[in-house]
């Protein structure tokens, strides 16, 4: 049991690093975008391009807990026909489902999300695909907002608070001199990670409840009204607030 317990405590501890790594990149790269006439070049490093496979290869099998996934096109422009600049137009996380190995919480031709930067970038008889571990998809989307997504494993998808507009001395706040806030009200819970015996054990967060969470981790999703929105690990979890 304790070795269990060192395994899991290590995983997580992992989890929070490659997580801390990915906000830190995003961050230098939104960074990046914003000055001027280097934005096109900073998009370009945020994609990766995938690495084709030859031709005679039609089909892709995922194995040791993976899934592989189609990856749905960047949007170039808004519902209302606006094309999007470079630096809004950011790395696509959602794909459908074409084949998995192993159990999981999503199923072959669900549309899901993903953890920026994860797995390993594909192109499949010329359409990009990606294969990366079960683990590695935060949530199962119900419609196209990210708002109704449905978080997998021990997942937790918050509505991010707003951050402060201004100083507690009442110095106004724009833009980068925001801090980002690390609290948010819990709007869905995945359903829980199996024990070492087999069980699914629920989350212990209520939909609802206000947490403080660990500032470098989630994925960060933004709904259809503009609500920011991050899906993090129970274990990010720090407090709940009331």
């Amino acid at each position: 049991v304790h070795q269990g317990e060192e395994c899991e405590r290590v995983e997580r501890e992992c989890d929070r690093e490659r997580q801390r790594e990915m906000k830190m990149n995003v961050a230098r790269a939104q960074s990046l975008a914003a000055r001027p006439g280097v934005a096109h070049r900073a998009r370009r490093s945020v994609r990766v391009l995938a690495t084709p496979l030859p031709a005679e290869i039609k089909k892709v099998t995922p194995v040791g807990g993976r899934a592989f996934l189609r990856v749905e096109e960047v949007a170039e422009e808004t519902k209302g026909g606006i094309l999007l600049p470079d630096q809004a137009q950011t790395k696509q996380t959602q794909g459908t489902v074409t084949a998995i190995e192993g159990e999981a919480d999503f199923s072959v031709g669900d549309n899901v999300v993903y953890s920026k930067f994860a797995g390993t970038d594909l192109e499949l008889e010329g359409t990009e695909h990606v294969l990366l571990k079960n683990d590695d998809v935060v949530g199962v989307m119900q419609s196209n907002d990210c708002k109704e997504m449905q978080p997998t494993g021990n997942g937790i998808l918050l509505e991010v608070d707003d951050a402060d507009d201004k100083t507690d001395a009442g110095i106004f706040l724009t833009g980068s001199t925001k801090e980002k806030p690390s609290t948010g009200k819990v709007i869905a819970v995945g359903p829980g990670k199996k024990n070492a015996d087999g069980k699914q054990e629920p989350l212990d967060v209520a939909i609802g409840s206000t947490v403080l969470y660990n500032k470098f981790s989630g994925v960060d999703f933004e709904a259809n009204d503009g609500t920011a929105l991050i899906v993090i690990k129970d274990f990010d979890v720090l407090a709940t607030l009331s």
